[in-house]
C-alpha cells in the first residue's frame, strides 16, 4: 500500500510539474505611442516564453480580458481590480502598468502581483526608455526579479545573420513585398494618430504630418514623410506594406534604405493570424513582431538597412506579415526605398531576433 501511495504522490508531482504558472501581462496605459506600449508587453511575454519557466497568456486574450475593465488600466489600477480581470484565466502572476513622455525618454512603470505568495503586496518597478534598444534591457531586468527566471544572455546582437547559403537566397529569390518601390498606389496604408489612408502619388514633397509616394527622379519613386516637432516626440507616422502570406518555419530577410535630415526610423515587422474582433467577424489580430535596428539621422544621405525574422508565436500560426515603416524622435523628413522582403531558409533551433526584442 505505501508503494502504491508512492506512485502516485510521484504521478501527482509530475503532472503538477508540466503545468507551467501562467503570467497574465495587461495592455500597457499611458501616453506614449501604442506601438511602443505594445511592444514592451510583447517583449515580456515572448522573453517569459523563452525562459521557459511560465506560460505567458497571449497578448490577443490579454486584450479580451482588459476589455472587461471599466476605466483604462493604468501603473494606479489597484490590485484588486486586476485580480478581478484575471479572474478565471489560471494566471498565478499578473503584471500591468503604463508608459508616458517623460524627460529623457519615455517612463516604463509597472507593477508585479504573485498570487502564490499570501497576503503578497504588488512590487513596483520603473525605468527610462530613451531609445527603443532600451526596451530589452529594461524588460529583462524586470523579469529577472520573477522567482524562478534566469539571468538573459546576449550570444549574438548581429541583425543578420550571414552565410553562403542564406545570401545565396537572398539574391535569387523573389521579392514578396507588394510594391516594395513605390511605382504605384493602393498597397501602402498610412498612419497618423487616428487617421489611416492609402499614400498617394505626388510630384511635390508631403505637408506636415502626411505620407506620400514621391517622384523623387523620373521612373523612381520613393515613400516620403514629413513631420513636425509635436508628432515626432509622440505619435509619430507610419507607413504598412499590404499583408505577405508566408510559410511556417520559414526564416525571412527584410532590406530597405533610407534617407533622414532630422527623424530616427523605427521599422518593424508584424505578423498576423486570421482570428475573430469585437463583431465575430473574420479579422488579422497581431501575434507577432519584431523591430528591425533603429535608424539615425543620415544628414540626406541613403543608408542600407537588413534583419533577419523569424516569424512564431508559442501558440498561434503567423500567416502574414506587414512591414511598418515608421518613424519619430525628430522633426523633419524620412525617405524610404527599395523595400525588401526573401526567404532566406529554415528558421534556426534557436533563433535571434533584432534588439528590440
Amino acid at each position: 500500500m505505501k508503494w502504491v501511495v508512492f506512485i502516485c504522490l510521484m504521478a501527482s508531482a509530475t503532472c503538477l510539474a508540466a503545468d507551467k504558472p501562467k503570467v497574465a501581462t495587461f495592455p500597457l496605459g499611458g501616453n506614449s505611442p501604442q506601438d511602443l506600449r505594445d511592444q514592451i508587453g510583447f517583449s515580456i511575454r515572448t522573453k517569459l516564453d523563452r525562459d521557459g519557466e511560465y506560460d505567458p497568456i497571449a497578448g490577443v486574450d490579454m486584450t479580451d480580458m482588459a476589455a472587461d475593465a471599466k476605466t483604462p488600466l493604468t501603473f494606479d489600477t489597484t490590485p484588486q481590480t486586476i485580480k478581478d480581470l484575471a479572474d478565471g484565466s489560471g494566471a498565478v502572476v499578473l503584471i500591468w502598468g503604463d508608459v508616458s513622455p517623460s524627460a529623457g525618454g519615455d517612463l516604463l512603470r509597472l507593477k508585479r502581483l504573485d498570487l502564490r505568495v499570501k497576503d503578497a503586496e504588488a512590487s513596483e518597478y520603473t525605468s527610462t526608455i530613451a531609445h527603443p534598444t532600451d526596451i530589452r534591457f529594461s524588460v529583462e531586468k524586470f523579469l529577472e526579479a520573477i522567482p524562478g527566471v534566469t539571468p538573459f544572455s546576449h550570444p549574438n546582437e548581429e541583425p543578420v545573420h550571414h552565410d553562403p547559403a542564406s545570401d545565396g537566397l537572398f539574391s535569387v529569390n523573389p521579392n514578396l513585398v507588394i510594391d516594395g518601390d513605390f511605382a504605384s498606389e493602393g498597397h501602402w496604408e498610412a498612419l497618423f494618430k487616428a487617421d489611416t489612408y492609402q499614400a498617394l502619388i505626388s510630384s511635390d514633397p508631403p505637408e506636415t504630418d502626411r505620407v506620400e509616394i514621391l517622384r523623387f527622379e523620373p521612373g523612381h519613386n520613393v515613400l516620403a514623410m514629413r513631420m513636425c516637432f509635436d508628432t515626432a516626440a509622440n505619435s509619430g507616422l507610419a507607413c504598412l506594406s499590404d499583408a505577405i502570406e508566408i510559410q511556417p518555419g520559414v526564416r525571412y530577410r527584410v532590406a530597405f534604405r533610407y534617407r533622414s535630415d532630422g527623424p530616427s526610423t523605427h521599422v518593424f515587422v508584424k505578423g498576423y493570424t486570421l482570428g475573430k474582433n469585437i463583431a465575430g467577424d473574420a479579422a488579422d489580430r497581431e501575434v507577432f513582431r519584431t523591430q528591425v535596428p533603429p535608424g539615425p539621422p543620415t544628414n540626406g544621405e541613403w543608408r542600407q538597412v537588413e534583419a533577419d525574422v523569424n516569424p512564431r508565436n508559442p501558440s498561434y500560426p503567423v500567416q502574414r506579415l506587414r512591414i511598418d515603416l515608421y518613424t519619430y524622435l525628430g522633426a523633419g523628413s524620412v525617405m524610404f526605398d527599395d523595400v525588401v522582403l526573401k526567404a532566406v531558409g529554415r528558421q534556426e533551433a534557436a533563433a535571434t531576433e533584432p534588439a528590440g526584442q
